[in-house]
C-alpha cells in the first residue's frame, strides 16, 4: 500500500495545479464566459469517464 501514497511534494504539487484550475474557471464564470467554462467541464468529464474505462 505504501508504494501507492503520495509524497508531501507531489500532494501539494496536486493541491497547488487543483487551485491554478479553480482560479481559472472562478475568472472564466467572473468575466461571463459560460462557453469557455461549459467547454472546460465537458473535457473534463470525457477525460475522467475514458480513465474509468481503462
Amino acid at each position: 500500500m505504501d508504494e501507492y501514497m503520495l509524497t508531501d511534494l507531489q500532494f501539494k504539487y496536486g493541491l497547488r495545479k487543483n487551485l491554478a484550475n479553480l482560479e481559472r474557471k472562478l475568472e472564466l464564470l467572473q468575466n461571463k464566459e459560460y462557453s469557455k467554462l461549459e467547454k472546460e467541464y465537458l473535457k473534463e468529464i470525457a477525460d475522467i469517464k475514458i480513465t474509468l474505462q481503462d
